[in-house]
Order: structure tokens, then C-alpha cells, then sequence
């Protein structure tokens, strides 16, 4: 991870991500019934067996977009928790902590996803 990276922002970014993740999950939770099981374990689940037995059941619903949205987010918990959240996979340069604050999910840098986003 970035040296910019103390423990608060390490777990402010956790979070942002996990928020979004929530966001995300709730958008296609059909009933309270399942939002009630995204953030309450059943009788003898750990936390993270419970939140990972709901969201397998909410991902078969997801449409196209959210599910891409959903793996982004996922995929940028893993490198929160590898120590490789906030470098750019193109350019290998920080990730200016602005744009992770606003997307924090992003993999690359302003300028990297800008010129990936070039129509040829």
C-alpha cells in the first residue's frame, strides 16, 4: 500500500468501499427481510459467513451494471487488504487520494483512465 496510507485512512477507504458494497447489495435486496440478513448473522454464522451466504443469494438478481460495480468494489477491498489500494495498475503512480475519495473503488489514475477511455 501507498506510504500515504496510515490506519485511518486505511479504514476510512474500508468504509467507503464497504458502504458502497452495502449500496450496491441494497439495490437489489427484494424485501427488508433481506436487508435485515445483510446486516445481522444468523443463529451460529460468523459475520463474514452470514454477509458472504447473503450476498451470493442478491448477486443471481444483480443486472449487468451493478454486478460490474459490485466486482470493482470487491476487487478494491482485496487490494485494500493486499496493500496494493491506491497505486494505479497502469502507471504504478499513487493514486491522487481527491479521486479515491470520489471513486474509491478506481484502479487507475486520472490520466490513465483518461487515456483508456479514448475512443480510437
Amino acid at each position: 500500500m501507498d506510504a500515504r496510507f496510515d490506519s485511518t485512512l486505511h479504514a476510512e477507504f474500508r468504509r467507503r468501499l464497504l458502504a458502497s458494497r452495502e449500496s450496491l447489495l441494497r439495490t437489489v435486496a427484494a424485501s427488508d427481510e433481506e436487508v435485515s440478513a445483510l446486516e445481522a448473522p444468523g443463529p451460529g454464522d460468523s459475520p463474514d459467513h452470514a454477509s458472504a451466504r447473503s450476498i451470493a443469494t442478491l448477486m443471481s438478481r444483480l443486472a449487468g451494471q451493478e454486478k460490474r460495480e459490485l466486482d470493482e468494489v470487491a476487487a478494491a477491498l482485496r487490494r485494500l487488504g493486499s496493500g496494493a489500494y491506491g497505486v494505479c495498475e497502469s502507471c504504478r503512480e499513487p493514486i491522487a487520494l481527491a479521486r479515491l475519495r470520489a471513486v474509491p473503488a478506481t484502479r487507475c489514475c486520472v490520466h490513465c483512465q483518461a487515456s483508456q477511455e479514448v475512443v480510437p
